[in-house]
């Protein structure tokens, strides 16, 4: 089945057109932007990640198999057989030196050629499809980095007003206590708590910088000075798996891959059946005897296809054109079930988020103004440790908030992965599906005779 590379693949179509003949980086190379966005970061590490320009030299092996598949296999043989004659006097021999030369080339007569060349070419159309997703790949890990930064960055000043209220609520406390209106144990359980959010605070430190080098790591740089700037959770408008996986299925780069290497394979096989009786020799022959006669002639040899008709090699090429059907199958399969599990979690993951700003956060907010009202208003058994608690209680919802919309990018970024689609992982909208053959129709077998 041939397919060609459509033009419907726009990951980041600017970058892409940059990415089309990029060698290795050099060195030194540019630092990002002081003020990095997710699509500058996944248009820099297009350009400038070292494991994806090892994997761009792929084209340059492609090339060269094209090269290799467009020459003539085989160079004229030369024979040369020079021989020197002695005999009785009655043998009459005239001519002391025997000369006998033969230049042969073998031929291809069941069309060859035109079967190594198409081999060669969907070579060279898989591998590009299989740099284009490894550029999928880098890109999304791109913006699951990138959002993991951001991620941790507002997790840290959560943390951080976390300790800034235990040290507040400590020091409310030794006041209290010293007025003798907090006993010495719920001082020292305030000061544990303190000390608690006080190592939080430093894990949450460790956790940034370990993101911080993922980006950088995956950016292709060792420039820290960068800041990231951007939302957890852009919108999306509804989404219906039912529909996204043809669109995945036309997009995806690596089913384009795996359809191209049934083409690779189906030119493989019809190249082995058309060499399966081997080829002839044929070319001129002269002779120049002992006598001084001349012989001009044809020399002709050709293989008898009794004993091998090369039906092994046909059985391994339709073996591997059979796994090439079946890997097609299997990745269509991973693609469907990668889109509907991304969707059912980018679902779940909306409802959980969508709760504390609907539900959550509005109640605790309103208890800690009513709290504080009762505070304000003299109330017995309102204290400043219960408005403060409650408060504590309210950084803690805002902290689960923050993880809802963590996993929520988190799933925005399977989704974009399933579809093949970055731009998703950023809050763009899908444009309309292309054309394309479709991906489950699987081709014929060459069979031999």
């Amino acid at each position: 089945m041939k397919r060609t590379r459509v033009g419907y693949w726009p990951l980041f179509a600017g970058v892409m057109a940059v990415n089309s003949g990029v060698a290795a980086p050099q060195v030194p190379k540019p630092n990002p932007s002081p003020v990095l966005t997710r699509e500058a970061a996944v248009a820099y590490a297009l350009e400038h990640n070292p494991q994806l320009a090892v994997v761009r030299e792929q084209r340059g092996l492609a090339a060269a198999g094209v090269v290799l598949a467009r020459v003539y296999p085989y160079n004229p043989i030369l024979n040369s057989v020079v021989l020197g004659v002695n005999g009785p006097s009655q043998s009459d021999v005239t001519n002391h030196v025997f000369n006998e030369h033969t230049v042969t080339l073998q031929l291809e007569l069941f069309g060859q050629g035109k079967h190594r060349r198409a081999a060669a070419d969907a070579a060279v159309t898989r591998t590009e499809w299989e740099i284009a997703a490894q550029e999928l790949a880098t890109a999304t890990s791109v913006v699951r980095a990138y959002d993991t930064v951001l991620y941790r960055e507002q997790k840290l000043r959560i943390l951080e007003e976390t300790v800034r209220l235990s040290e507040q609520l400590v020091e409310i406390g030794r006041q209290l206590a010293d007025a003798q209106k907090l006993n010495t144990a719920d001082l020292i359980i305030l000061g544990t708590e303190r000390d608690t959010a006080r190592a939080q605070r430093g894990q949450g430190r460790m956790a940034l910088a370990v993101a911080r080098a993922e980006l950088r790591r995956l950016l292709g740089s060792l420039d820290d000075h960068f800041t990231v700037m951007g939302e957890l959770d852009p919108p999306l408008p509804a989404l219906d798996a039912q529909s996204l996986i043809p669109y995945a299925l036309a997009l995806r780069p690596d089913v384009h891959a795996r359809a191209s290497a049934i083409a690779e394979a189906e030119a493989r096989l019809r190249l082995q059946v058309a060499d399966r009786f081997g080829n002839p020799s044929i070319g001129p022959r002269v002779e120049y005897n002992e006598t001084r006669d001349t012989f001009i002639g044809v020399s002709l040899t050709a293989p008898i296809p009794v004993l091998n008709r090369k039906q092994g090699e046909i059985a391994q090429r339709r073996a591997e054109l059979a796994r090439a059907q079946a890997d097609l199958r299997s990745t269509e399969v991973q693609v469907a079930q990668a889109v509907d599990a991304a969707i059912t979690r980018l679902t779940e993951a909306r409802k959980w988020a969508s709760e504390y700003p609907s539900e959550v956060l509005p109640n605790l907010q309103k208890a800690r103004e009513n709290m504080e009202r009762l505070f304000s208003q003299n109330q017995p058994g309102v204290d400043v440790l219960r408005v403060i608690g409650v408060q504590r209680t309210l950084l803690r919802a805002h902290d689960a908030y923050l993880d809802a919309r963590f996993e929520l990018s988190q799933a925005r970024a399977d989704l974009a992965a399933a579809v093949g689609e970055p731009a998703l992982a950023a809050g763009t909208t899908l444009p309309a599906p292309a054309q394309c053959a479709p991906c489950n129709s699987v081709p014929a077998t060459p069979r031999g005779r």
